[in-house]
This record gives structure tokens, sequence and C-alpha cells, in this order.
């Protein structure tokens, strides 16, 4: 799949890869950053017996608050405004949402399933009149895991 101008992505010019987020239903366009995909598991042990011997295993999975960001812009940053308004006025409820890593032509790259995301924080740099500046986006979502687009049928 490829996402172009018509599909309401706009790619910026010498990008070599941008960051497609979806949200359930909505589409939370392109980010020129994401970080903290991670994932860690305790470690659990099994003794056996009374002896000296143990195994050790991976115990529960554990995800990092993921986070995103950009250069504001008109599109992207209404339809996140417009998700945490949701969130703010209903209580929100968590979906499931996407993480698609394009390259400059829009052909996705990587591509990975978020459960259960869920906003905890949206901020945007301090804004100055003097002079031409970006102002960066920056949204951070938890989640409860990351699958693979190869492994959806086998939660991770």
């Amino acid at each position: 799949m490829r996402y172009t101008a018509a599909n309401s992505v706009v790619l910026s010019q010498g990008t070599a890869h941008q960051f497609v987020v979806r949200t359930g239903s909505r589409e939370l366009g392109a980010w020129s950053g994401a970080s903290d995909l991670e994932v860690k598991w305790d470690r659990a042990e099994h003794w056996v017996g009374d002896s000296d011997r143990y195994f050790k295993y991976a115990g529960v999975a554990k995800y990092e608050p993921v986070r995103f960001t950009r250069a504001a812009d008109p599109v992207g940053t209404k339809a996140v405004q417009d998700w945490l308004n949701e969130v703010h006025s209903t209580g929100g409820v968590p979906e499931d949402g996407a993480l698609q890593v394009v390259d400059a032509t829009g052909a996705v790259v990587l591509e990975w399933t978020i459960r259960e995301m869920f906003p905890i924080n949206w901020k945007i740099s301090g804004f100055d009149a003097g002079g031409a500046k970006v102002y960066a986006e920056t949204l951070t979502v938890v989640h409860s895991g990351l699958l693979s687009a190869a492994n959806q049928a086998h939660p991770a």
C-alpha cells in the first residue's frame, strides 16, 4: 500500500521515512519521529523442589509509552486535537491503532498494530512571533502491546 496526498497523508519532500499513525478509524497523520517502541519482560523463575536448580523464563510483558513527534501541520494537528477533545469529553476508550513506517514514495516499509492505545500527553513547543520557527508537536500514548503485521493472529 502507498500513501499519497489522495490518501490524506502528505509526505515531506526530502524525508527518507515518516511514520503514519492511526487509532480506531482516525488517521493522525504523518510523523517524523517515533520513540520508545519497546517491550520488556519480567524475569520469572521456577525452583525445582528444594534443590538449587531453577529455570528462568519470560514473565509479564511491559510496554513503554510511545512518543510521536513532528512539525505541527494544520491537518494532522487538527486530527490529534479532535481525538484529544473526544477523550476529554467522553472519558475515552482505548482503541487499537497502527504505526506504519513509510518511505519517501509512500510505500509501507514496516507496520505494527498498537493494541488499546490511549493518549496520556500532548504538547507543542512554545510560540515565538519574533522569527520563522517550526513548532514541534509531541503526542505520547500508552498501549497494551505491539504486534507485527505478520503476527497479528498471535498476540504478543
